[in-house]
């Protein structure tokens, strides 16, 4: 596109460098012509250079709410559904299980892992927890639902009843599909999870 400009600014240099008559329509025209390609091509650059930052960043996230009022943000929603279970706490031991139910869409998949090796959850006074165990792999089969419990959250008092936030990793191992560590935007995302103690 930078060749094209240059090459039309020549160009326009060489019509005023040649003795001709006024036109006032054709340096209209010509102007015009000029204005629309230095548009284009500064828009093309803009354009390359937000190309490289959301190779780095996901797209917007859209959430889905279900039955239970919680928001399901899913990156992965063209390989598979997300649904939020439950969240049940174990007021003895101050620890939290979320399960999630994933379909996949097309697809078989072997050796799943969803709330594996990272989990973020944050209640509404801005408290971080993380998990204390690990999560199982689990075969998802394409087109039925597969019940996925994460690993336990650990630290967090009887008084939370909700998490206000949650961030789940997961690895799909065909085709890499995953989540990245360093990437929050690329986990799956639960909003306004209730938790029930036992």
């Amino acid at each position: 596109m930078k060749r094209i400009a240059r090459l039309l600014c020549v160009a326009a240099i060489a019509l005023f460098a040649i003795p001709q008559q006024a036109d006032a329509q054709f340096f209209k025209k010509l102007k015009e012509a000029a204005a629309n390609v230095v548009k284009e091509t500064i828009i093309g650059e803009q354009t390359t250079e937000s190309n490289n930052a959301t190779a780095k960043d996901a797209p917007a996230m859209s959430f889905v709410t279900g039955a239970s009022g919680v928001s399901v943000g899913n990156p992965a929603s063209k390989h598979f559904d997300v649904e939020f279970v439950e969240a049940i706490g174990n007021a003895a031991s101050n620890t939290v299980t979320i399960t999630l139910k994933a379909t996949s869409k097309d697809l078989n998949y072997a050796d799943v892992t969803m709330g594996k090796w990272n989990i973020k959850a944050y209640d509404a006074d801005g408290n971080e927890y993380v998990r204390c165990t690990f999560s199982e792999k689990k075969n998802m089969p394409a087109g039925v639902p597969v019940k996925f419990e994460l690993a336990k959250i650990a630290k967090v008092p009887a008084t939370v009843k909700s998490f206000v936030l949650v961030y789940v990793d997961y690895i799909v191992d065909i085709n890499d599909i995953r989540s990245y560590d360093n990437d929050l935007s690329s986990f799956i995302q639960l909003k306004n999870v209730p938790i029930t103690w036992q």
